[in-house]
C-alpha cells in the first residue's frame, strides 16, 4: 500500500511539473466564516421582519490519479463543499429559502500538445449543487468548462497564456462568455500566480517555508427550488447566491508537504437572485459588504 501511495503522489507531481508552472494543493480541508450582513431593499410586505444573516463555508477536496492517452493528459479531482446559511427562520418564515446548500463537483483538466510550446486546453466543471430535501433530479447539475488553446512563453517556459471560450449549462440555459487562463512562475522563484474563471491567486515566497500573497474569487451556487412559491403567489424554479471575494493570504509549511493558509478579506458585489422556470428574474436582492476569514491546510506538491 505504502509502494502504490508514493507512485501515485510521483505521477502526480510530474504531470505538474510539465504542464504547470504553480504549486499544487492536491488535498485538503477549509473553513469561511463571514461577518453578519444583511439584504439591501427587501420588500415591507414579506414579512422578513430581520433581514441580517451570516453563513460559513466548508471545504474538502482529493485528487483523482492522473491518466495519458498518448499525449493526452488527463488531471482531476473531487470537490465538496457546505454552505450553511445562519437566518431567523421563525421571522422569515425561510421565505428565501437559504439554508444548507450542498456542492459536489470535479474538476477535470485536458491537455493535449500540438506543437513545441501549444496545448489544446479544456477544463471541465461538473457540479451538483442542491438540499437534499427532496430527491435528486437533472435540475440539480451545472456543467461548466474552459476550452481553448495555451501557450508557453519565455525562455523558461514560465508563462503560459490559454485562450478559448467559457461556457456553462444549467436549468435548460447555455452562458457563452469568453475564457482567459494565466499561470506564471518568475525565473528567480520568488513569485507565483495563476489566474483562471473565476480565480485569482498571486504569491510572493518569503522563504521556501513562508508565502504571502493576495487572492481572489467569484464564488456562487445556483440551486433547485423545487417549484417554491413565493409570499406573493410567484412562481421560483431556482435560485443564485454570489459573492466576489479579495482579500489576502498567509502560508506557513507546518510539516514536510503539509501547509496551513489564513486568508481575510471582504466579500464584494454579493447578491440573490430568485428566477422563474422561464429564466426571468422574480427578485434581485443586493446584499451588504462582509468581512470574510478563512482557514485551510493541505497537502501540497510543488
Amino acid at each position: 500500500m505504502k509502494q502504490l501511495t508514493r507512485l501515485f503522489l510521483l505521477s502526480i507531481l510530474f504531470s505538474n511539473n510539465v504542464y504547470s508552472q504553480l504549486i499544487k494543493d492536491v488535498a485538503g480541508i477549509a473553513v469561511t466564516t463571514h461577518a453578519e450582513t444583511k439584504f439591501n431593499d427587501l420588500p415591507t410586505e414579506s414579512g422578513f421582519r430581520t433581514n441580517k444573516f451570516k453563513y460559513n463555508t466548508y471545504d474538502a477536496w482529493l485528487p483523482i490519479p492522473p491518466l495519458h492517452f498518448g499525449k493526452t493528459l488527463i488531471l482531476s479531482n473531487i470537490n465538496y463543499r457546505l454552505m450553511d446559511f445562519t437566518i431567523d427562520k421563525e421571522a422569515s418564515q425561510n421565505i428565501y429559502q437559504l439554508d444548507k446548500i450542498h456542492e459536489i463537483k470535479a474538476v477535470v483538466i485536458v491537455k493535449h500538445p500540438i506543437a513545441a510550446r501549444w496545448s489544446l486546453l479544456g477544463i471541465i466543471i461538473p457540479t451538483v449543487a442542491t438540499d437534499f430535501k427532496s430527491g435528486l433530479s437533472s435540475q440539480d447539475l451545472i456543467l461548466d468548462g474552459i476550452y481553448g488553446v495555451s501557450k508557453k512563453f519565455g525562455k523558461h517556459q514560465n508563462l503560459e497564456i490559454g485562450l478559448g471560450v467559457h461556457a456553462m449549462y444549467s436549468f435548460q440555459q447555455f452562458l457563452i462568455t469568453p475564457g482567459v487562463s494565466i499561470d506564471y512562475k518568475s525565473n528567480n522563484g520568488k513569485w507565483a500566480g495563476q489566474f483562471y474563471w473565476p480565480r485569482l491567486n498571486v504569491v510572493y515566497n518569503v522563504s521556501k517555508n513562508t508565502q504571502v500573497g493576495i487572492a481572489g474569487s467569484i464564488d456562487w451556487t445556483k440551486y433547485n427550488l423545487k417549484d417554491y412559491t413565493d409570499y406573493q403567489g410567484k412562481q421560483i424554479d431556482y435560485a443564485q447566491f454570489s459573492s466576489i471575494h479579495a482579500g489576502l493570504q498567509f502560508n506557513q509549511r507546518i510539516y514536510k508537504n503539509f501547509w496551513v493558509q489564513l486568508q481575510g478579506g471582504v466579500g464584494l458585489f454579493n447578491s440573490y437572485k430568485l428566477f422563474n422556470a422561464n429564466h426571468d428574474t422574480i427578485r434581485n436582492f443586493s446584499i451588504d459588504n462582509m468581512a470574510y476569514g478563512k482557514a485551510m491546510i493541505t497537502y501540497r506538491i510543488k
